[in-house]
């Protein structure tokens, strides 16, 4: 929000009921806020599942002399993936060194919530990443499209233990 106001000029107040409310174009903006917590003792203990260790193996054998980036996104325009992707192939352009050490191992949710979204935000990232494999090499990017709106956790502990 903060940025919000410096760099758009917006003004916002704060609302009953916990909520913000951010001035624009004479309405205001309803923005609601919550906090996350992790508990340590579960995630302890779903990182010490069998298929966490072994999914996280299977890529650093998958992968073995790169360094893994992941990511667990949203098909939908708002989730930013095609941007991740852009700077994904700009990092591999600007710096061609890093085109043999690092893989972006990329899964994309479609909860099928916003089918059209969806339908035209795919077809972009499908363009985007056939662009960066063209460019670089199918090796640089491991792209995966994921019907429904999670990932099983073992398998979101997997990606990022890896």
């Amino acid at each position: 929000l903060t940025a919000a106001k410096r760099i758009l000029g917006l003004n916002y107040e704060s609302l009953v009921g916990g909520l913000i409310g951010v001035n624009y174009l004479a309405k205001t903006v309803l923005v609601s806020m919550s906090n996350v917590s992790i508990e340590p003792k579960m995630a302890d203990a779903a990182l010490a599942l069998p298929s966490v260790a072994q999914g996280a193996q299977e890529l650093k054998n998958k992968y073995a002399g790169r360094q893994i980036i992941c990511g667990v996104d949203i098909g939908q325009r708002l989730s930013g993936t095609s941007l991740k992707l852009l700077a994904y192939e700009r990092l591999l352009k600007d710096y061609p060194i890093w085109q043999q050490k690092v893989v972006m191992v990329q899964r994309v949710l479609i909860p099928g919530s916003r089918k059209t979204d969806e339908q035209l935000t795919l077809r972009e990232l499908r363009a985007l990443v056939q662009r960066i494999q063209d460019k670089f090499g199918p090796d640089v990017i491991d792209y995966l499209e994921v019907p429904g709106s999670t990932l099983p956790m073992d398998q979101r502990l997997a990606l990022w233990k890896a």
